[in-house]
């Protein structure tokens, strides 16, 4: 089971550089570095994974891994990676960014006129 945990985290670990981005030594540190970008099931599932690969790795321990409750928490995993396109979420941040400076731009000029108004300069 550890040679099979270990594609595992290393496939996900590859999904998680490739799709998102995170770079890191592990998949703790790159689930870190991830952060909210990761929705909560996915977060709970990565961190059954690091856990169970922690214990896996211990050969008493090791016995104690469910096959079939990693298997789930995998299919989850890529499941939701795969589904990301990098492309598109580049272009979505890029608009976002976009938005939130237009939005300020009109705040301040909303508020300039304002004040040019209620000073009779206009």
């Amino acid at each position: 089971m550890a040679r099979t945990l270990t594609t595992v985290v290393a496939e996900i670990r590859t999904l998680l550089e490739v799709k998102l981005r995170v770079k890191g030594r592990d998949l703790r540190t790159q689930v870190r570095r991830a952060g909210r970008r990761l929705p909560r099931k996915v977060r709970r599932d990565l961190k059954f994974l690091i856990e169970t690969e922690k214990i896996a790795a211990n050969p008493k321990l090791g016995r104690m891994v469910n096959d079939a409750k990693v298997a789930k928490a995998h299919a989850s995993v890529v499941g939701y990676l795969e589904a990301i396109n990098p492309r598109e979420a580049m272009w979505n941040l890029i608009l976002n960014i976009t938005a939130s400076i237009a939005l300020a731009l009109i705040v301040v000029f909303v508020v300039v006129l304002y004040l040019l108004v209620q000073r009779g300069l206009i």
